[in-house]
């Protein structure tokens, strides 16, 4: 099996556009032979693109990019008609990388993992992680395309305006482009099955995960969890561990006890208010569950960290479940 093709790109180093367009070519026009000293990305609206990089060839269709590397030649191998949007960037610490499909894809939802149980009051003790990106890929949502479209008319414009700081500004947008191919790529790995090896139960913790980020303020029980995924409680409570180091029931409350940390970090929130607002229908069950995992009561942790500012670091260490 061919290794996948993907870049790896240092996240704290901005990316910083050269030339930006969207443009549409007909026959008997075909891309010229060259080797640029910058990356390019082309993403295909309409038509085809062929193209070839040193030795591998490329038939882009409607919803493919592709990101060429400024260390090998590449030239056009078919006229066709085309329309598309191209970017050349420089970045210092991007680097084409190969391996093994299985082991790239554990890397990519690691870092899913990673990301979802962040615990925003320790956000300036987590190491910058590099962005994963593919070298060629086909973007199949609509909503996915349509997306990243606007992204693009956005740097395209952002580009041309030359106001103050437009480069800055490009190169955000652009970054934000990338970070939303690499999710793109993540997502194909744990719903595509002809791109993914991980089990069903991967996808699961991946959507509890999700679930929790979003509705930790509801009353959530390991009944609902079996309704809402279709499986045996038991069972993925000891995958979720696995994968994270927690239970579900621990994970949970460790999140809004991460939430609660913030709300009385303003020092102007009840702490009534606050236990509710994190999923906590009893005050005096809130408090214990506080002190378990700060190791202070909510009213000792506002009046000491709500005005000066002071963060109580959580870590959490993950791994990706296999079935």
């Amino acid at each position: 099996m061919e290794d996948f093709l993907f870049y790896k790109m240092d996240s704290t180093c901005m990316p910083v556009v050269k030339f930006t367009n969207k443009v549409s070519v007909k026959p008997p026009h075909i891309h010229i032979k060259r080797q640029t000293e910058e990356f390019i990305l082309y993403f295909v609206l309409s038509g085809e693109m062929y193209l070839k990089e040193g030795s591998r060839e490329y038939a882009l269709k409607p919803g493919d990019m592709l990101i060429l590397d400024p260390h090998l030649v590449h030239c056009g191998t078919k006229a066709s008609s085309c329309t598309y949007f191209y970017i050349h960037f420089y970045h210092d610490r991007m680097t084409e990388c190969s391996g093994p499909e299985e082991l790239v894809k554990n890397e990519l939802v690691s870092s899913r993992f990673a990301a979802l149980q962040t615990d925003e009051c320790s956000i300036r003790k987590n190491p910058a992680s590099p962005i994963l990106l593919p070298k060629h890929m086909h973007i199949g949502q609509p909503g996915a395309v349509m997306q990243l479209t606007e992204l693009l008319e956005q740097i395209k414009a952002s580009h041309y305006n030359h106001l103050e700081h437009f480069q800055l500004n490009t190169g955000c947008l652009f970054l934000q482009f990338l970070i939303l191919l690499s999710r793109e790529l993540t997502d194909s790995c744990l719903y595509e099955e002809n791109f993914g090896l991980t089990g069903r139960s991967t996808r699961i913790i991946h959507d509890i995960l999700t679930f929790f980020q979003s509705s930790y303020t509801e009353e959530i029980t390991s009944a609902l969890i079996e309704q809402k995924y279709g499986c045996n409680y038991d069972y993925i409570n000891r995958l979720f561990k696995k994968a994270t180091g927690k239970t579900i029931l621990a994970y949970l409350n460790e999140l809004r006890i991460s939430k609660a940390r913030q709300l009385l970090s303003d020092g102007t929130s009840r702490i009534s208010d606050v236990a509710e607002k994190c999923g906590f229908r009893d005050i005096y069950y809130f408090s214990r569950v506080f002190k378990k995992y700060t190791g202070t009561t909510p009213g000792a942790y506002s009046r000491k960290y709500g005005l000066s500012g002071k963060k109580m670091p959580l870590t959490r260490n993950i791994s990706v479940p296999r079935e």
